[in-house]
């Protein structure tokens, strides 16, 4: 019997954390579907992954463009017939641009990680209603949680990055509304934490690579129908909201 490949969308894949997912997602036999806004890019970071052999096809997407999400939605539909994996990675902060307001960040920031995420869930929830064990993973991060941020033993405490956690607590409220409409359809809905990588959001540092902060997408990606939804979680285990 021939056996058929799980498929998955990741936004914003061409770099950081999201290109790491996909490369992940791949080496475990996923088609990768690598979500990019420039698909130059895309193509640039899909061409050594499929040197190797992996099943990945870069896609044009932007998550604040309307018709670029109902295309993809419609690229999707007409090619594969349904989609098993959501991955919503991108995102931005900007709490440290010197050139922009509070409510500038603030209304950049949402449109990304908040309504960008939204939209590109509402396009592909009749795709993954389909699927026989559809996942979406949320990234988000522990700035998000009320819980960890009144700490004062929290390694993150001092981080004051109002923008970007608002998002992101945005993101979690968002997943565990989602994960209980979408009970009905078989659909898992997690929020995880990556942690704090070295990326060009964080101008690469610390040491954390973007492979160990994938970690956790890839476990709540292919996550078995035991497991959880609704949550929040990193690679150490259940975050408290």
């Amino acid at each position: 019997m021939t056996q058929i490949n799980k498929i998955a969308l990741v936004s914003g894949a061409n770099r950081g954390i999201g290109e790491a997912v996909a490369t992940g997602l791949a080496r475990e036999g996923v088609h990768v579907l690598m979500g990019c806004r420039d698909l130059a890019k895309g193509e640039a970071a899909a061409a050594p992954l499929k040197a190797e052999g992996l099943q990945v096809t870069p896609v044009q997407l932007d998550v604040t463009d309307a018709a670029s999400v109902a295309a993809l939605a419609t690229q999707i539909a007409d090619t594969h017939g349904r989609l098993d994996i959501l991955v919503n990675n991108a995102g931005v902060g900007l709490d440290f641009v010197p050139d922009l307001s509070p409510v500038e960040k603030m209304e950049q920031t949402l449109a990304i990680n908040v309504v960008g995420g939204l939209r590109l869930t509402e396009a592909m929830v009749p795709l993954l209603a389909v699927s026989a064990h559809p996942r979406i993973v949320n990234v988000s991060s522990e700035l998000a949680s009320f819980g960890l941020r009144h700490d004062p033993d929290w390694e993150h405490h001092d981080k004051i990055l109002p923008t970007y956690a608002a998002s992101k607590a945005a993101v979690n409220a968002l997943t565990v509304s989602q994960a209980a409409a979408l009970a009905d359809k078989g659909i898992k809905v997690n929020a995880i934490c990556p942690g704090y990588t070295a990326t060009a959001a964080t101008n690469f540092m610390p040491d954390r690579t973007p492979e160990q902060a994938a970690v956790i997408v890839l476990r709540m990606a292919l996550l078995d129908d035991e497991g959880p939804t609704g949550g929040f979680f990193n690679d150490q285990g259940e975050l408290p909201w």
